[in-house]
């Protein structure tokens, strides 16, 4: 038989995942057994990162933030297992694994990679996280209808719940794409959109750094609240699955037309004015956004911009 492409090799192990948008096992062997060799050391660390859990979704994002630059220290309930101890080779010459409690004590920014039923109570014991950033993957509830389909329900008893019960972390929630995008960004020739939502701007930022340098790419998504709505994207994605269709898809956000490039919208339609706008967080991108000159040279006169109503 033919050896299979390394695409097909991707995205067999994502198939071992519930869903892109589903709660990972927890400390579970990593979807891909083979133990590579220890990878060679990035040029410029980036930072230290904590992830919490070793199941699916840590053995995908703990060696793709180590071969991007990052220290990676895993909290596991039996950090000398060894199925772990493959994982900490797979991710960089500085990986380590220690207790849930030792690994978000060394660092400042911590994934909880933890199924989504356990996430909130996992959060609580995880020892004084005052001022760090705690990043919160879990998906909503999985209800299904009287149609076979998914009910819409909402994750925002999770991170807005971890953020409640704990005012001085920095709650972060992201829509968690197909663990492929981590393996290899441009595999469907499109970077996936990744939703950042949170209550701090800097939180926010954060996150967006790393999502960025992953090789997706983040999308500023406000407070912590809106998170409610990076499910029903989820759930319309789950469908094709669903329905045994041999094809899938995963948001990507496309840039248009800004409207604040020609009349006031917060004035126009009365939306209110955010408080943290004068610190909004600074998102990376891959090519300058076009400015508001160049949107004007591009579109036909328009006439008077619109009077409030």
């Amino acid at each position: 038989m033919p050896q299979p492409t390394r695409a097909r090799q991707i995205i067999a192990a994502a198939l071992l995942v519930a869903s892109a948008c589903g709660s990972p096992p927890a400390d579970k062997a990593p979807a891909e057994q083979t133990p590579a060799a220890t990878p060679p050391a990035p040029t410029v660390e980036k930072g230290v990162v904590a992830i919490i859990g070793t199941g699916t979704l840590a053995g995908a994002l703990g060696p793709a933030l180590g071969a991007q630059g990052y220290r990676v220290i895993y909290g596991s309930r039996d950090p000398n297992r060894e199925t772990v101890r493959a994982l900490v080779q797979r991710s960089g010459p500085k990986a380590s694994a220690v207790t849930q409690p030792e690994a978000a004590a060394q660092a400042p920014v911590v994934v909880l990679a933890v199924p989504g039923e356990v996430v909130v109570d996992v959060a609580g014991t995880l020892g004084d996280l005052s001022g760090k950033v705690v990043i919160d993957v879990s998906g909503g509830e999985k209800k299904v209808a009287a149609d076979g389909y998914q009910e819409l329900t909402s994750d925002s008893a999770r991170a807005e719940l971890i953020q409640a019960r704990h005012p001085t972390i920095r709650v972060v929630r992201i829509n968690l794409p197909n663990i492929v995008y981590f393996m290899d960004p441009l595999l469907t020739k499109t970077r996936a959109t990744v939703f950042v939502a949170g209550n701090d701007p800097k939180a926010r930022e954060t996150v967006a750094n790393m999502l960025f340098d992953l090789g997706v790419d983040p999308w500023d998504s406000g407070p912590v609240r809106f998170a409610r709505l990076f499910d029903a994207f989820n759930t319309l994605a789950n469908i094709p699955g669903q329905q045994r269709r041999p094809e899938g898809y995963q948001v990507v956000m496309m840039p248009t037309v800004p409207f604040s490039c020609f009349f006031d919208m917060v004035q126009f339609f009365g939306f209110g004015e955010p408080t943290e706008l004068k610190q909004l967080p600074k998102f990376p991108r891959r090519e300058p956004a076009p400015t508001c000159e160049e949107w004007m040279r591009r579109l036909p006169p328009m006439g008077a911009p619109p009077q409030a109503l």
